[in-house]
């Protein structure tokens, strides 16, 4: 039960925390030019990013508590990620966005992409590697259309040397 309130308590302090920063972002965001949808002006990013960060720290602490949620696994008999399962799921994670700074600055944003969600699919233990590989291929192409040809995005999808 102790742990239960301090858990609860962190997550209301990091949520405010949050939505703090979102705040703090938003406030900065309005003293540049905000423009448009059709030609964003270089406040409307981070104005869009301080909003999102706002809902997030108002969500935070609605989420369910990840304790109740491992207690519901194991009442209903359901399988339970062990903490090396845990571990390789954030490590791939942040060794796949890794690779996409990495590889989008020397290789173009196609590599980047399909190292991204190949890397980080392979977090998930129920993930082979065909499935990570197909997953990758989808994400990329989605990625290219939608960045490239819809919006237009300056970032080159190949590039060599």
């Amino acid at each position: 039960m102790g742990s239960t309130i301090f858990s609860r308590k962190r997550d209301l302090w990091g949520g405010a925390f949050i939505a703090l920063c979102g705040a703090l972002t938003i406030l900065e965001a309005a003293s540049y030019n905000i423009g448009e949808m059709a030609r964003m002006g270089p406040g409307y990013f981070p104005l869009m990013v301080g909003c999102f960060l706002v809902v997030l720290g108002i969500l935070i602490p609605l989420s369910p508590d990840p304790d109740e949620v491992q207690e519901e696994l194991v009442e209903e008999h359901l399988p339970q990620p062990s903490r090396r399962d845990r571990i390789r799921g954030m490590a791939c994670i942040a060794a796949g966005i890794a690779l996409f700074i990495i590889l989008g600055s020397f290789v173009g944003f196609l590599p980047a992409t399909f190292a991204l969600v190949f890397v980080s699919a392979l977090g998930d233990t129920s993930n082979s590697i065909k499935s990570a590989a197909i997953l990758a291929i989808a994400m990329t192409v989605f990625g290219a259309v939608v960045f490239s040809w819809a919006l237009q995005l300056q970032f080159p999808m190949l590039r060599w040397g």
